[in-house]
């Protein structure tokens, strides 16, 4: 939980950043105007997520 999912053609063009709440889900708002969802995280990296790509995910450090 708290992870941010990242989705896009490839990693040097991410177009799409969920936010993992565990259990396999994740907070997603598909674009701007859109209803905030729950969605299924996809189970491997490369997987199909609409048009875009699941890329992966990891948590963001604290800055200073």
């Amino acid at each position: 939980p708290g992870d941010l999912v990242f989705f896009g053609a490839n990693t040097q063009a991410i177009d799409h950043v969920g936010i993992a709440l565990g259990d396999g889900r994740m907070v997603d708002a598909p674009h701007t105007g859109a209803d905030v969802r729950l969605d299924a995280i996809p189970a491997t990296v490369g997987a199909s997520y609409g048009e875009l790509s699941y890329l992966g995910a990891t948590r963001p450090t604290a800055s200073t």
